[in-house]
């Protein structure tokens, strides 16, 4: 075993295969005619393929070298947690000269901290969506623009402006939804007046149940399970509803593929958020009423043959004898 892991670690890395090659080579020749900018593309394309960290701390090393400082500090953050502790003298030198690059490029950039309240489904960030589950932000100094979009459609915008070398936390909150103002009578109309009382009548006593009705026992059932049935549709529902608004923020934070800036549009995510929300009620609703519909359905199969049951305006009362 010994024998086989020095063998391995002897062979170096796995072999590039031909695409990945060629890319490269690519690369190296638009770097060689100073064109970083398709460079970088082209190293996009190899991180796609491989997922390598040398491709990630070259797109890095390229975003600084065109002054992009935000992504750079982005790429540079992932490309120094991933590198393995140095074990040779080759390795260390490169080690050092990594964290030297996310050190510069972590004095020209400010850092948000976003701390979003509960409710928030998404975030934009100068109109550009922040990947989901992220937190930190790194942006240039000055001026900045940050949006928060809630579940019932609500959205916040706070401006927070950061230094170079800053790390500043900005909490998102949500203004709760305006309640809507029931109908009012005009000014001066005469009040409706109030029906006169009725006088209660108190149905008769109802004789000894002789058994449960068939029907009775059938219906409960039916809408018990029926309601059950539904409310799992529906929560199942509320999952796919959920992974859509997440994967419509995922396409939001990558933005347009032309690097043009464009205003989001945020009827995708709140519709999606939504209608999560609203399946999630329904679910859970049907579930609870459903349940209480077959415990109901039980009791009154299994109640005596000699229960007697009267309902009265304030109440019911139950009576039986075991």
């Amino acid at each position: 075993m010994l024998f086989a892991a020095a063998t391995a670690h002897a062979a170096g890395p796995p072999e590039r295969s031909r695409p990945v090659k060629e890319l490269i080579r690519e690369a190296e020749a638009a770097v060689a005619r100073l064109d970083i900018a398709r460079a970088r593309e082209l190293w996009v394309e190899v991180y796609e393929i491989e997922r390598s960290n040398v491709a990630m701390c070259t797109m890095g090393q390229l975003d600084a070298r065109m002054g992009r400082w935000a992504e750079a500090m982005v790429d540079l953050s992932q490309c120094v947690d991933q590198m393995p502790a140095p074990r040779t003298k080759q390795e260390r030198s490169l080690y050092e000269r990594r964290h030297a690059d996310l050190a510069r490029a972590r004095l020209r950039v400010g850092e948000m901290v976003l701390v979003p309240a509960p409710g928030v489904v998404g975030m934009l960030v100068n109109g550009r969506g922040v990947k989901h589950g992220s937190s930190r932000v790194y942006v240039p100094p000055g001026q900045h623009e940050v949006t928060a979009v809630g579940e019932d459609g609500q959205v916040a915008r706070t401006s927070v402006k950061v230094e170079a070398g800053e790390s500043k936390p900005v909490p998102l909150t949500l203004d709760k939804p305006a309640p809507v103002d029931r109908a009012q009578a005009p000014k001066g109309a005469p009040a409706p007046e109030a029906p006169a009382p009725t006088a209660t009548k108190e149905p008769p006593r109802a004789a000894a149940r002789p058994g449960p009705d068939l029907r009775v026992v059938v219906t409960g059932t039916m809408a018990s399970v029926g309601l059950l049935v539904t409310g799992a549709v529906c929560l199942q529902s509320a999952q796919g509803y959920k992974q859509e608004a997440t994967a419509a923020w995922d396409r939001a934070y990558r933005g347009p593929t032309d690097g043009t800036a464009s205003q989001p549009d945020y009827k995708e995510f709140v519709d999606a958020a939504a209608s999560a929300k609203l399946m999630r009620v329904l679910g859970t609703s049907a579930l609870v009423v459903g349940a209480t519909a077959g415990v109901g359905t039980l009791v009154y199969v299994w109640l005596p043959n000699d229960t007697q049951i009267r309902v009265a305006t304030h109440g019911a009362e139950i009576r039986f004898r075991w």
